[in-house]
């Protein structure tokens, strides 16, 4: 057999056979799969708040219908270092503002899952709780101020509050949330209850 003949036959194989491979090895496309810049690189952040942004965890918020602004401001401030958390600094470094828009607008078009955590019933009046409203509307649903917070885990919630309250969080919203300085702890762990069952 000729050289040319050979290498035709060999050609001639290889083909059908990559293709059967690549088949088979290929991976299987995502159902219902948003294929934009948002979904692909929501799966870097879907190891900790979970598909879609529905967190599992106790300490994790929920990001799946969330305020887009919200979102964009707390990864910028991730990103810039002005909000600390080591993960999150690490992560949001890579990306570049329009990507964090496309994170950010992805989350927020997803639909809001409340995840079954640890909550107490308990209700709360005036105080503390009008002041949250102002910032975070009715019910903590969000508002052009403030993002949501109703639904989200209370031991997330009681953290960031706590944070809040000795000044080691910052960033977008650092300055109106001194206002639990003047706050006691038990209070603010009602609040956080309070919030989480709002669901």
């Amino acid at each position: 057999m000729s050289k040319t003949r050979w290498k035709s036959g060999l050609l001639g194989m290889v083909g059908p056979l990559g293709l059967a491979l690549a088949m088979v090895y290929a991976p299987a496309p995502v159902v219902g799969a948003d294929p934009g810049e948002g979904f692909r690189l929501s799966l870097t952040c879907a190891g900790c708040h979970g598909t879609d942004g529905a967190a599992p965890g106790e300490t994790i918020p929920i990001l799946g219908g969330q305020r887009a602004d919200y979102l964009r401001a707390a990864l910028a401030d991730y990103k810039s270092g002005t909000r600390d958390f080591y993960v999150m600094n690490f992560i949001a470094r890579a990306y570049s503002d329009d990507q964090i828009g496309a994170i950010a607008d992805w989350f927020a078009a997803k639909p809001w899952v409340d995840t079954p955590t640890r909550t107490r019933a308990i209700g709360i009046s005036g105080g503390a709780g009008e002041t949250c409203a102002e910032c975070h509307g009715e019910g903590g649903g969000g508002s052009g101020k403030g993002p949501r917070i109703a639904g989200q885990p209370a031991a997330y919630l009681l953290e960031a509050m706590m944070a809040y309250k000795a000044g080691t969080r910052g960033g977008d919203g650092g300055a109106a949330m001194k206002v639990l300085a003047e706050v006691g702890d038990g209070e603010i762990e009602d609040l956080a209850h309070h919030y989480a069952g709002l669901r």
